[in-house]
């Protein structure tokens, strides 16, 4: 029998037991010594018929929970008595099957030690090390430097032991894992408080239309945070590296909620962050966490009624259809049918799952279709997806996908433009008020033949009142003479990039040599001939974060009303070697796509929905 069947199992034995008031820690079931006593065959013979199983695992299933009635009431009287508490641990994470097989076993500890001891206490029990691992109760990290007790955690509570690994690997190994996780939000963290007024970056929080929310500096903060770690951890979990996602996204989940609940409750990306934790507890069978998950479902589910409307008629408005965005719905229904499941709610469990088993069938693309499409010369991904936004019609699909791609085009295309004038705007200074010095207006001045300098501080003095800052440069002639802005650099523009690429080299190497060499296309051309098509990386002439180029990326997080992007910009000035490397690495694997979170084959749903679809048609009712 398996995990799944045998937790089961004890669920509706509990239930019975308790509908019928037997208590097996009593006689005859337990002897005054605690041991094993008489269980009457008649009440194993009926319940093996309403179970529908054999009397032998019926009666070894009483056994299990006969020891476990009496441990609960011995650790209960120890904490009483001695203050000692009994806390389940269950180590999870990808790690050996011998592991994985483990029940929660039982360690006990003084609830005023720190997170840092409980670690160390969890590294002797399963003989690791406890830099291998994160503690999670309650759908919370375990902070290392806090007592159990004032993070909420009591007698009997149930602790997730995540050890971050990947296999069975030596323990160098799964360090680095952790260091990993560790690494990415420290990274992020830098990169949120640069989130105002930094030189070095220009991170935008916007809505679908591209435009700028307008945030308080610590909100600003917290969403750039959140942001970067779910979005982080959404590439660890497509890597199938569950034991580096969740942490990272219950570190989003705390960051998610310092901001105001109107924010949270207005988009879906706190919903669709919801959806993933409960999908790692899933991964790892995590049936502890259950609590947690249900709340957390209800919310994601809240959360999209209210984003998409009832009827998914708002973002069907919105988006002119909804079939890419049932693929949360599936998962939802799939998860809440699973919680409903362990919960003993066989009914519900039914219904749910046959809502997730309907959406399935809709999502289903078509190979035949998805071939079609692709061999028009667009990718796997815009196929399928487009497939699904038109309910399989290849037609409608296709000129989705066209139109898609234009308005992604306009987007970009002005959010460059608008990146362009918010880094060029930083370069200018702030007015007497405190406000970003105007780029339009500074334009206006460099048009009319003003200096750079000169026209910058004009506008700095006269709070960006552009006639008066005319009045001060007319009167005031010295400012005429202060040392210009910025230097004159060559725009290295997309058309520059296409004519490279043609010739067989890539998007990254074009882009680098032009910048060398300032837009000079020939010479871009017979550089990347040379040297086979790398262009060279000597300190002397070209870094890539030199001033004279950038990298950038931006994430972006789909919601009905709004999409929340975040851009920044890595094109130097204050960075050190070591934070630079440490935001490439942060960006590096970040989706620029939009809809990437609904990309899903669904294959890994497919299964998990015929199983419990299975132990369901197998119940007794």
């Amino acid at each position: 029998m398996d995990s799944i069947s045998t937790e089961f199992l004890m669920k509706r034995l509990r239930e019975r037991l308790n509908a019928e008031k037997v208590k097996l820690w009593l006689p005859p079931f337990t002897t005054e010594t605690k041991e094993k006593g008489v269980v009457p065959q008649e009440l194993i013979k009926k319940y093996a018929e309403e179970l529908k199983l054999t009397e032998d695992i019926i009666a070894n299933g009483l056994e299990e929970l006969r020891l476990h009635a009496i441990a609960k009431l011995e650790e209960k009287e120890k904490f009483q008595n001695q203050g000692v508490a009994t806390l389940r641990i269950r180590l999870s994470g990808p790690s050996p099957s011998e592991r994985m097989s483990r029940k929660p076993e039982p360690l006990e500890c003084n609830l005023e030690i720190t997170g840092q001891d409980l670690m160390a206490l969890v590294g002797d029990k399963y003989g690791i090390s406890p830099s291998t691992l994160k503690l999670i109760t309650g759908g919370k990290i375990v902070s290392q430097v806090d007592s159990l007790s004032s993070q909420g955690i009591k007698n009997g509570s149930d602790v997730m032991a995540l050890m971050i690994s990947s296999s069975d690997i030596k323990v160098s190994e799964r360090e680095a894992e952790l260091a990993e996780v560790e690494k990415t939000r420290w990274a992020a963290e830098m990169l949120s408080s640069r989130a105002d007024d930094d030189e070095d970056f220009d991170i935008q929080i916007a809505d679908q239309n591209g435009h700028p929310l307008i945030l308080p500096s610590s909100e600003k903060k917290a969403l750039t945070f959140a942001m970067t770690l779910h979005e982080k951890g959404r590439a660890a979990l497509k890597s199938k590296k569950v034991s580096i996602a969740l942490p990272l996204f219950l570190e989003a989940d705390a960051e998610f909620n310092k901001c105001r609940a109107t924010i949270l409750n207005s988009v879906d990306n706190y919903a669709i962050l919801c959806l993933d934790i409960v999908w790692c507890y899933l991964l790892l069978k995590n049936l502890e966490q259950l609590p947690d998950a249900e709340a957390r479902l209800t919310t994601s589910e809240t959360c999209f009624k209210r984003c998409y409307g009832e009827k998914m008629e708002r973002l069907a408005a919105i988006k002119g259809g909804t079939g890419m965005e049932q693929v949360l719905f599936m998962r939802l229904y799939l998860l809440q049918g699973i919680v409903a499941f362990h919960q003993g709610a066989i009914a519900n469990a039914h219904n749910f799952l046959r809502r997730a088993e309907f959406v399935l069938t809709l999502l289903h693309v078509d190979d035949n279709k998805l071939q079609e499409i692709m061999l028009m010369g667009f990718t796997e991904r815009e196929a399928r997806l487009g497939l699904r936004a038109k309910n399989g019609n290849v037609q409608q699909a296709v000129a989705y996908i066209v139109e898609k791609k234009k308005e992604e085009e306009e987007v970009n295309k002005k959010a460059k433009k608008e990146w362009r004038q918010r880094v060029r705007g930083k370069k200018l200074g702030k007015t007497a008020g405190g406000e970003p010095v105007n780029v339009e207006y500074y334009d206006t001045l460099l048009d009319m033949d003003f200096p750079s300098g000169a026209a910058a501080e004009a506008l700095r003095l006269a709070n960006n009142d552009i006639n008066q800052a005319i009045e001060i440069l007319n009167a005031r002639p010295e400012l005429l003479h202060l040392p210009p802005i910025e230097k004159h650099k060559v725009e290295i523009t997309d058309a520059m990039i296409e004519q490279v690429c043609s010739l067989g080299f890539t998007a990254q190497m074009a882009r680098k040599c032009l910048q060398q060499f300032k837009g000079d296309l020939q010479r871009a051309v017979d550089e990347l001939l040379k040297h086979n098509g790398v262009f060279p990386m000597s300190s002397g002439s070209f870094s890539p974060m030199s001033d004279s180029s950038h990298s950038s990326v931006s994430s972006a997080y789909s919601s009905s009303d709004s999409e929340m992007s975040a851009s920044d910009d890595l094109s130097a000035g204050r960075l050190n070697p070591k934070e630079k490397e440490e935001l490439q690495s942060l960006v590096s694997d970040i989706s620029t796509d939009t809809n990437d979170h609904l990309d899903l084959t669904l294959s890994e749903e497919r299964e998990i929905l015929v199983t419990y679809m299975s132990l369901i048609e197998n119940s007794p009712a």
